[in-house]
């Protein structure tokens, strides 16, 4: 019984690793990122002339939202992008190319999206629709719907904070659905799937800006 028993722990290995490494991984995504769950009812976000032409027709919504955002310290970043223009141009294009590689299996363009840019899949569409110096817009549709009204806005944003020599990225979160969702394990599942998708995409362009400056990238396996 004694060796059944040490294969049985071997066996069981494998798990326990898997369950460290995830937990791990968790751990450093929720550590070197920062979250608002939900945001604010007076988040400037929702007085935007962009959101409100785009989502004048949910007044029935249930709105879900957060935002993910990642502090990159000056010093980690190449000369070239210590403007907050040219950081915020980096960022968008960044972020655009993770969305096109996770969500919609494409390659990265590797270039600043512009406006009217998008991509589909079975399940959703994706389409830029207000690009600027320090900001993007993104809308969501839906798919497949016979009315295909845009469902979901990201806005990811830029700021320089000079005092404690932070550049700090942040994407806002907007999802609305026709009826308000029961709790269950599936729903908590996604809303965790969606917040981290986005804190890997903001450490992903963080580490390649760092890697730009030839710094030593954080190595988070994820």
């Amino acid at each position: 019984m004694g060796i059944f028993r040490k294969l049985g722990l071997l066996a069981l290995l494998p798990i326990f690793f898997f369950a460290f490494r995830t937990a791990y991984n968790q751990y450093m995504l929720s550590t070197l990122t920062y979250t608002i769950d939900p945001l604010a009812a007076d988040d400037l976000v929702f007085d935007s002339e962009l959101y409100t032409t785009l989502f004048n027709h949910t007044k029935w919504a249930k709105v879900d939202t957060f935002a993910v955002g990642v502090g990159i310290p000056f010093a980690s970043l190449p000369k070239a992008l210590r403007g907050e223009e040219l950081f915020g141009h980096e960022v968008m294009k960044q972020l655009w190319d993770q969305r096109l590689v996770t969500q919609f299996n494409r390659q990265p363009t590797n270039e600043l999206p512009k406006m009217g840019d998008g991509s589909i899949s079975e399940a959703f569409a994706a389409q830029v629709v207000s690009v600027g110096d320090k900001d993007m817009s993104v809308a969501l549709v839906s798919r497949p719907k016979r009315n295909q009204l845009p469902m979901g806005f990201e806005h990811i944003m830029v700021q320089f904070d000079r005092e404690n020599q932070v550049a700090v990225a942040m994407i806002r979160y907007i999802w609305h659905t026709k009826t308000e969702t029961p709790a269950s394990w599936r729903k908590s599942l996604a809303r965790w799937s969606q917040i981290n998708g986005r804190r890997q995409w903001l450490l992903h362009m963080a580490t390649t800006l760092a890697e730009q400056k030839k710094n030593q990238p954080v190595k988070l396996e994820l």
